[in-house]
């Protein structure tokens, strides 16, 4: 077994470690917790999903049922009053520099849980460990930086490792709903910050991801890199994913299909008329709930 601080020297192996577990942790998240467990676009063998789950417990501290129920309510209420981490509600400085700070509100949120987060893993390590004790396992990772690094440097790599997941989210929460180019006139304000963000591993190609959220593969035009996507048909290759759908129209195509005027627009104004329905059905509802509390009211006693 390698001693104390046995990679405390040179510095730049504490670095290219941070780095690669910090990729590692972007995998997990892109591929297991993105479009696996929230839109379910791709399927994983039970030993690669393990690993995964593993993974994100021993590096970030999340929880698989609260990172889906959360997305998904992203997704239901994007950009508008309801979206837990919208730019376009709260501004974009507020999720940049705090939008972990409005996830944990909303993955606290017990009917959020309850609402979006059907089909997560429920098995006995899920409930017993990773749930229960969802922050042991980045204290878990603490030790063993410290022991590879020592006391000073451990600590740091550390809190690369601990800061990465949030940083991340951040960025495709702020910056993917605010600054970037469009494929596609989605209703929510999503943008692709390609090439920049390269690093995420295909989140970057936010718009693209909102346009066809259940398609497991985020590019939509030739020139578009989406790393996340090669991780998944190397696994694919090898019989350890199966991809359960992944757009194959072009990004032309598709648009044609489902974001011109043509078909946007009278969906767009047939959720409006049906919203408008809503509320003058309740208005309804209300006048007759008062006029039926005003009827069974007893008489006003007379004065003789």
């Amino acid at each position: 077994m390698p001693g104390y601080a046995v990679l405390a020297h040179p510095w730049w192996i504490a670095l290219l470690f941070a780095l690669a577990v910090g990729h590692l942790t972007n995998v997990c998240t892109t591929l297991y917790l993105h479009r696996s467990a929230t839109h379910e676009g791709v399927q994983f063998r039970p030993v690669v999903e393990h690993l995964m789950r593993f993974w994100l417990w021993l590096t970030s501290a999340v929880v698989t049922r609260e990172w889906v129920a959360v997305h998904r309510k992203h997704h239901a209420y994007a950009d508008k009053e309801g979206d837990p981490h919208s730019p376009a509600v709260v501004g974009l400085p507020a999720i940049v520099f705090g939008g972990v700070f409005f996830y944990q509100k909303a993955a606290r949120d017990p009917e959020v849980l309850e609402k979006y987060g059907a089909g997560c893993p429920d098995d006995w390590v899920e409930r017993n460990i990773y749930t229960r004790r969802s922050s042991l396992g980045i204290v878990l990772m603490l030790v063993l930086d410290i022991y590879l690094f020592g006391i000073v440097i451990g600590p740091m790599v550390w809190t690369v490792m601990a800061i990465w997941t949030p940083i991340m989210g951040n960025i495709i929460n702020g910056v993917g709903h605010a600054l970037g180019y469009r494929n596609f006139e989605t209703r929510d304000r999503s943008r692709n910050i390609y090439p920049w963000g390269l690093w995420i591993l295909g989140e970057e190609l936010h718009n693209n991801h909102h346009a066809d959220p259940r398609s497991a593969k985020f590019k939509a035009h030739w020139w578009e890199i989406d790393v996340g996507w090669v991780y998944i048909k190397l696994l694919s290759f090898v019989k350890l994913a199966k991809v359960g759908y992944a757009r194959s129209l072009s990004a032309k195509e598709f648009a044609a299909k489902h974001y011109t005027e043509k078909v946007a627009v009278p969906v767009a104004e047939k959720l409006e008329k049906a919203g408008e329905e809503l509320e003058k059905a309740k208005a309804r509802i209300d006048t007759a709930k008062t006029e039926a509390l005003a009827a069974l009211q007893p008489p006003e006693p007379t004065v003789d």
